[in-house]
């Protein structure tokens, strides 16, 4: 089976770790979203006694959405999931509770949340709060993902994105396991469709497409959680497992016709093709022009009804192919090839560019030493870019959760330009592993019409700022950063910079919010940036 993009998988079993002792609550203060009430609509007089509305009117203060008393249903809703909840602020729209870290989840994920600030000390101090990945911790760390899942910075708890809306159409050969193995107790499969033996039976012959499903859609704590465990997916098999010819081809794209109906927001695909049974329907290496191949066209259509398809680069990487196999030199899609636990191109993992000199692969995730689950319910780390595609597909629905008014193109775009090898990129690892938690700062910025000239990231940050400049321009770039009393505390000169620029501050910077100024070629940007302890 040339077409299904894995290769050699190495078993091994894995028992779940039980978790003993009691569980204990810790104190939050539960922010919520903005109050959404019109002033002119509101009676003061129910609210304010007359002494407080006359003193405010002897100085002048006049009346805000601090004076109006939080939401009953809001409150209401914390109370049914928090151990405990105490009193309510108006002036701070918040309100107390004592929560397990299992109820904390439940309420950042309610929607008139909009943040948990834990109530301790020490609260300048980088804190992180993270899910129990178990196995799948470095796949996951490797893109920053974690950074989606659970963010917490100075004690700001952002709320989970685990693809939660999305709808995930899976594109593959057989999913044998998915249907008896259970990977996420509140797994969501809205949809099956067998396009090679007819009808919605999927769960035969292959459990490739299971293994690759395990990935993105798993959720068992402390052994294997996948890259988007919330979001819904729709099986669909489009693969011959015992044959090679044109007609999968046609398969697939009935089958993305069949995910765009059902309003998919993204495919993935695991499947490649290149060489056939009969040499007289083999492609060749000069038709990798995203224009050639049917299954590329196929792609692209989908690609311009605004899904993102995610798919695998190819294993084809040392062979006498070497290259891409198709769709993935198809334009406006995201293909994605593998890299082991350090970062490196795998060998297997098929090279870029296509004919026609288009970056390719776009990114890269892990393949080498990818975690799935296989069809017997045992944990198993497998290699092939037909892991490295779903990883990333998972990752990209949290990403376009967190703006979903962005476009598929911006999505990849904010990959692509959070990616490791962004302004380096070459055939073997394309733009990089991208950095998730850049992505989603680029993607919002995008989204909220507010992209900078010059993008910043990390903030808040710890030791160091990157710099991503917006052209390969060799410039001076002077920097200078300010306390909020427009004291300056730290200053630099960074000569003859493209691309992409690090500076360090300094350690004796205490933590705490500044105004950075960037003067580059002329002009001068002011962005404000977090310093942690």
């Amino acid at each position: 089976m040339k077409k299904i993009i894995s290769i050699a998988v190495l078993l091994f079993l894995i028992s779940p770790i039980g978790l003993l002792g009691q569980v204990t609550t810790s104190a939050y203060a539960v922010y919520f979203i903005p109050k959404t009430v019109h002033m002119d609509s509101v009676d003061f007089d129910t609210v304010l006694s007359q002494r407080a509305l006359e003193r405010r009117t002897r100085q002048r203060i006049p009346f805000s959405k601090a004076d109006i008393p939080v939401s009953k249903a809001y409150v209401s809703a914390i109370q049914y999931v928090a151990s405990y909840t105490g009193v309510t602020s108006k002036w701070l729209n918040v309100t107390y509770v004592e929560a397990t870290p299992g109820e904390l989840q439940q309420i950042q994920s309610l929607q008139c949340v909009d943040r948990v600030v834990p109530l301790k000390g020490g609260m300048t101090k980088l804190e992180t709060s993270e899910l129990p990945y178990g196995y799948a911790e470095s796949q996951t760390k490797q893109i920053s993902l974690h950074s989606l899942h659970v963010h917490s910075v100075n004690g700001y708890d952002e709320k989970v994105a685990l693809g939660e809306g999305m709808l995930i159409a899976v594109l593959d050969a057989g999913f044998v396991g998915a249907n008896t193995v259970i990977i996420n107790d509140q797994l969501q499969t809205t949809a099956t469709k067998n396009f090679v033996e007819g009808g919605s039976n999927v769960y035969q012959g292959s459990s490739h497409g299971f293994s690759v499903l395990s990935t993105m859609a798993a959720y068992q704590p402390e052994v294997f959680i996948g890259t988007a465990p919330q979001a819904s997916y729709a099986l669909i098999k489009t693969e011959k497992e015992l044959s090679e010819t044109p007609e999968e081809m046609i398969n697939w794209i009935a089958g993305a016709e069949y995910a765009d109906s059902i309003g998919a927001d993204i495919i993935n695909s695991s499947l490649g093709y290149s060489t056939f049974d009969d040499p007289a329907d083999d492609y060749s290496v000069t038709d990798l022009d995203g224009r050639t191949s049917i299954i590329s066209l196929g792609a692209l259509a989908a690609a311009r009804t605004g899904m993102l398809v995610v798919t695998s680069a190819g294993n084809a990487g040392g062979s006498s192919w070497d290259k891409l196999t198709f769709p993935a030199d198809a334009d406006s899609i995201l293909t994605v090839g593998s890299v082991n636990q350090y970062g490196v191109a795998s060998s297997f993992s098929s090279r870029g560019y296509t004919s026609d000199g288009r970056v390719k692969p776009n990114v890269c995730a892990r393949g080498e030493g990818a975690v799935v689950y296989r069809p017997d319910g045992t944990v198993a780390y497998a290699n092939g870019t037909s892991f490295s595609s779903p990883i990333m597909a998972g990752a990209a629905a949290c990403l376009w959760s967190t703006a979903p008014n962005a476009t598929a193109q911006e999505v990849i775009k904010a990959l692509e330009i959070s990616a490791s090898h962004y302004y380096q990129h070459n055939p073997r690892i394309g733009y990089g592993i991208p950095n998730l938690g850049f992505a989603r700062r680029y993607l919002s910025a995008v989204v909220e019409g507010t992209t900078p000239e010059i993008v910043i990231y990390p903030n808040p940050f710890a030791d160091y700022i990157s710099i991503f400049l917006p052209d390969g321009e060799a410039l001076d770039i002077h920097l200078e950063l300010r306390d909020l009393n427009q004291r300056t505390v730290a200053v630099a000169t960074l000569e003859s910079k493209r691309y992409k620029a690090l500076w360090s501050p300094g350690d004796n910077i205490a933590a705490g919010m500044y105004i950075l100024y960037i003067e580059r070629g002329g002009s001068t940007q002011m962005q404000r940036v977090i310093k942690l302890l």
